[in-house]
């Protein structure tokens, strides 16, 4: 059995220190933009009494192309790199007939531009797979609907496979093919095996999902406060989130420990990323997160008063890089990059307009580009930000696909 291995920020003080260099501003670059509305190539969202909807809006880039689920109009869009609509899979009882793909896709030079009717309900994750398929989860009929014994959590979540010509070939369940609904599907992966991963959480547990490329079972496993790794000087911990490995059968879960002070309050104590090994069945590894302190320009009584933000796990490229987010100052935020062995790979600093208030949805690729689909009053903007600097190969593995690469 491998042994656990502990890697305190306190082992690392000259990495985790603060510097000029980490506070640069990384230039963000708008790909395109979606205007607010219901044609095909527009993004639908609303809002009740200033809150979002619980209709998830996603995006994923593979080879220079971004798929992004909107829920609320049932639909899933692919784009080219410069805002070109290459796909779309819609619910024809919540959109309008499509207009730009149903005239282009009788012209003979732009046959792999389409439109296909599905009765989406409600999509949200999806992904692509290194055969061309399409992963989206849905919500099943509430006849089909299940409630879960044990957990108590209702399973109505599927994954829709569609072929790379927009056919529906299966659906994956729990067990495989045609499986038992999943509860609800906190994200969704496909690593360079072409193995599928899906993430899921009901009230009380974290349930991973493991399948071969044709969606056979690998593992399942099950992850709670409860089943963590000891943890000293701690009383309680919750887990933030979890992502599989790109290269291997590990899973890393992002974990937050508070601990009561002398007035029996809970404060926050410090972050945690662990390893857990599928293979092997066994914890390999965990890193403490460096404390993430900012200190306030606004001054309180003559000083500037420190505030500490937790960092948001945003993802894994290669390597394995761990990508986090959190609040700096305003708008801005800190991006922080850090390797398996604790040490940090980068920092450095993202804007937002003040108006881009509706959500903002991330996605991290393997090469360790961050991608967002940033959402205001009147449109969405799908922008990136090249933060793959921070990572070994200062390019990408899709930079070959992307537009403005040569510029």
């Amino acid at each position: 059995m491998r042994k656990l291995i502990i890697i305190s920020a306190a082992m690392l003080p000259l990495l985790f220190s603060c510097s000029a260099e980490e506070d640069r501003l990384l230039e963000r670059e708008t790909l395109f933009r979606m205007q607010i509305g219901k044609m095909e190539d527009q993004l639908y969202v609303q809002q009740f009494h200033g809150i979002n909807t619980l209709s998830k809006t996603r995006v994923f880039m593979k080879d220079g192309f971004f798929y992004v689920s909107n829920g609320e109009s049932d639909k899933v869009m692919e784009f080219s790199g410069f805002g070109d609509l290459i796909s779309l899979y819609y619910n024809e009882q919540k959109n309008p007939a499509p207009v730009i793909l149903s005239s282009e896709v009788k012209n003979e030079r732009n046959v792999t531009r389409a439109a296909y009717p599905y009765p989406l309900s409600d999509p949200g994750e999806i992904v692509s797979t290194a055969s061309g398929d399409l992963l989206i989860d849905t919500r099943i009929a509430e006849s089909r609907r299940e409630r879960d014994e044990d957990s108590g959590a209702m399973l109505d979540r599927i994954l829709l496979r569609f072929t790379e010509e927009g056919s529906l070939s299966s659906y994956l369940g729990q067990e495989g093919p045609g499986g038992t609904p999943f509860p609800f599907i906190n994200s969704l992966h496909v690593n360079s095996s072409d193995e599928i991963t899906v993430v899921t959480r009901t009230q009380e547990l974290w349930k991973i999902f493991w399948y071969t490329p044709k969606g056979d079972p690998l593992y399942r496993a099950d992850f709670s406060s409860d089943l963590l790794p000891e943890v000293e000087d701690v009383d309680n911990a919750a887990i933030e989130t979890i992502y599989p490995d790109h290269d291997k059968r590990i899973v890393y879960l992002k974990v937050d420990y508070y601990k009561r002070d002398e007035a029996r309050n809970i404060k926050f104590s410090k972050s945690m990323i662990h390893a857990y090994d599928l293979d092997n069945e066994n914890w390999t590894l965990s890193i403490n997160l460096p404390r993430n302190i900012v200190k306030s320009e606004q001054p309180v009584i003559f000083e500037k008063k420190d505030h500490e933000y937790l960092y948001e796990f945003a993802g894994v490229a290669h390597g394995p890089s761990f990508f986090l987010l959190s609040p700096y100052e305003g708008t801005i935020y800190r991006l922080m990059v850090l390797e398996a062995d604790g040490r940090v790979k980068g920092r450095g600093l993202i804007e937002f307009s003040e108006n881009e208030i509706f959500f903002r949805s991330y996605y991290v690729d393997p090469g360790g580009i961050l991608s967002a689909i940033v959402c205001d009053e009147f449109g969405a903007d799908l922008v990136w930000w090249r933060s793959d600097i921070f990572i070994e190969e200062p390019k990408g593995e899709n930079s070959k696909f992307l537009p403005n690469e040569g510029n």
